[in-house]
């Protein structure tokens, strides 16, 4: 999945167009244009893969204890998993966690923050953790 993620790099295909570009200029032929065109993205793709960081599990979902029923009413499932994960990660951090698009993760933070009624992700943050509180025990 890292693989496709480092094909949508601009500058990967910029130095794979300009190694093209030289290889027709220097009058190789369309089999060793190619290959070179593949040689560099393929080593752009592997160095991309190789020192990105890993992202480390966030410590908010360890943290929550869930409640019975939908403690994330009236957020969708996937609106609950994206709010959870919001308190200590980036946009593009939870789009690499939960393997979905960063565009996707904006629009499901758009929507939790226009169904919550709140203006700040910190405040999205808050409403988790008061949502999955531990229970007091009554007296």
């Amino acid at each position: 999945m890292r693989a496709l993620v480092e094909l949508r790099d601009p500058v990967a295909v910029a130095f794979a167009a300009a190694t093209a570009l030289a290889a027709l200029w220097l009058g190789h032929d369309l089999v060793a244009i190619t290959a070179a065109t593949v040689a560099v993205l393929v080593a752009r793709i592997g160095a991309g893969v190789a020192l990105r960081r890993p992202i480390p599990a966030p410590s908010a979902v360890s943290e929550v204890v869930l409640r019975e029923g939908n403690w994330f009413a009236p957020l969708t499932r996937r609106e609950a998993d994206v709010a959870v994960l919001i308190r200590d990660s980036t946009n593009k951090e939870i789009a690499e966690r939960l393997v979905l698009s960063e565009r996707t993760i904006d629009n499901h933070v758009a929507n939790i923050m226009n169904k919550l009624n709140v203006h700040h992700r910190a405040q999205i943050a808050a409403w988790v953790a008061e949502r999955n509180r531990p229970a007091l025990p009554k007296p």
